[in-house]
């Protein structure tokens, strides 16, 4: 059985779920959505690269906004650019470029939503790319990336488990990392409270204080 487009999911899902998973599964299972200045920002600066644009630049032809789909790993989006470098005797070589708004992470995330771009990209093309660029706006450097046959097995792995945390439609619990002070969605996945209860009841003993004689009444509602 061939899979619809219902089963496709955006290229920035794997970003989400390197990130975190279970900021991953808020966002597509739970559909839970909430704006900071980080994001806000990066909507902002995405929204600048993303209109439609095509012109001539010093490296060939740059275009904005273009829709990108992988058959293969069930991936959908748009990069915010991609140049295409004139190449002697052949096609233009297609260089996506990925924006984001702050310097480069401790993690590879980035790296890895870059390498979907470029899969769906030669799936669509039939050109090899063998590299892309991250553009910092913060610090307004650009870093190259290689698309090597490390990344492009990660970026393969995160897109097999970006559809099996979809498909089995459960959020993962809270694991406290580094990465969730900055996280949007830290007020509403709460992982320094949820991580220390095993369950609902516990949560809501911790928070009212339930005594024994109301905990059967308790567990019996929440189930």
């Amino acid at each position: 059985m061939n899979p619809s487009d219902d089963d496709y999911q955006p290229i920035s899902a794997l970003n989400d779920l390197l990130y975190c998973e279970r900021r991953c599964a808020l966002h597509r299972i739970e559909n839970v959505w909430v704006d900071n200045v980080h994001t806000v920002s990066g909507t902002f600066s995405h929204e600048r690269a993303d209109r439609p644009v095509d012109w001539k630049c010093d490296t060939g032809r740059e275009v904005h906004g273009i829709w990108l789909k992988s058959d293969r790993l069930r991936l959908v989006g748009k990069a915010d650019v991609v140049e295409f470098h004139p190449v002697e005797g052949g096609p233009d070589q297609p260089f996506p470029v990925e924006y984001k708004r702050g310097k480069r992470r401790k993690w590879d995330n980035d790296d890895v939503q870059l390498c979907a771009q470029a899969i769906c990209l030669e799936e669509m093309l039939g050109i090899p790319i063998p590299r892309g660029a991250i553009y910092h706006i913060k610090t307004k450097r650009r870093r190259d990336v290689e698309f090597t046959p490390t990344l492009r097995n990660k970026t393969e792995t995160a897109a097999r488990r970006l559809h099996e945390l979809i498909d089995a439609g459960v959020t993962p619990p809270p694991i406290p990392k580094p990465q969730c002070d900055g996280c949007s969605l830290v007020e509403v996945c709460l992982p320094k409270v949820l991580v220390k209860t095993n369950t609902v009841a516990d949560y809501v003993r911790s928070l009212w204080k339930v005594s024994p004689e109301t905990d059967k009444d308790l567990n019996e509602e929440i189930e």
